[in-house]
């Protein structure tokens, strides 16, 4: 498993450092960012991203396994069980005088796995030091799916230092995931940045490449083709409208239906 995330990784990388290359050539011919985005198929937050690297990004190592805290004591603890010591805080702190820099809570855990798996009857048994290994502590959840979706919305200086990280690890390590980061990054930009002339080539790319749900998104941004392009590209709104709209079916609903047109006019225009 562990060579299989290995070799990924380094593809991974390979990948964006051949990036890297594509990006500061065409930077360093003058060809605008935009048009570096759709050469290259990414964002244009992505190009300005790499743009700010001044060499090729280095490639995340996965970290090795972390040893369990407790293990340099397990063979201690193991003995004082085999010598009659029941009694975890006991054995903690026999532990913590020899430089054990936990918690109790290890040694609790510890000694109450021995007492489910060795006590037999009211009769405790011996325990063998080269089988038993320290209960480790349930590792922390990790981001919802949900909560990582809303992270790729944000805009670059809104996520947290290791909101980034984490984003950066994940992309790394699933290329779908950093397709789908990719997709939805440059469709916030086209929205941000009213880039409607960009749309056609975001939906084609999403159809030759996106993951199921974008491809039900952009089927559904297809169907009002013509509304979506100029929202995206025209500065005005129907909002004003949606608004006044909304203000007097507040003023109608206040009179319980009883009010006449001339009463609903006098209140609409007194609060004008």
């Amino acid at each position: 498993m562990r060579k299989h995330l290995e070799a990924k990784s380094l593809q991974l990388h390979q990948e964006r450092v051949t990036r890297y290359e594509q990006i500061h050539d065409l930077s360093a011919k003058k060809v605008d960012v935009t048009t570096i985005a759709r050469q290259v198929g990414v964002s244009r937050q992505c190009v300005y991203e790499y743009l700010r690297l001044q060499q090729p990004p280095e490639r995340t190592h996965i970290p090795p396994a972390r040893q369990p805290i407790l293990e340099p004591y397990k063979a201690y603890l193991v003995r004082r069980w085999n010598e009659g010591c029941r009694n975890a805080q006991q054995a903690y702190r026999e532990v913590k005088e020899q430089g054990y820099p936990g918690t109790d809570s290890n040694s609790v855990r510890f000694f109450g796995h021995l007492r489910k798996h060795f006590n037999q009857a009211g009769t405790f048994k011996q325990v063998d030091p080269a089988t038993q290994t320290p209960v480790q502590v349930p590792p922390k959840r990790p981001p919802s799916a949900s909560q990582v979706a809303h992270w790729i919305t944000f805009k670059e200086e809104q996520r947290l230092d290791w909101q980034k990280k984490y984003l950066a690890q994940l992309c790394e390590a699933d290329q779908e995931i950093r397709e789908t980061y990719e997709l939805t990054t440059d469709f916030t930009t086209i929205l941000r940045e009213r880039q409607g002339e960009r749309l056609d080539a975001w939906l084609q790319k999403v159809e030759e490449q996106g993951p199921p749900e974008l491809k039900n998104f952009a089927q559904g941004l297809k169907r009002d083709y013509d509304a979506v392009k100029a929202g995206l590209t025209l500065e005005w709104s129907n909002g004003q409208t949606e608004g006044q709209v909304n203000r007097l079916k507040l003023l109608k609903r206040q009179m319980y239906g009883r009010g006449r047109f001339d009463l609903l006019r006098k209140r609409v225009l007194k609060r004008a």
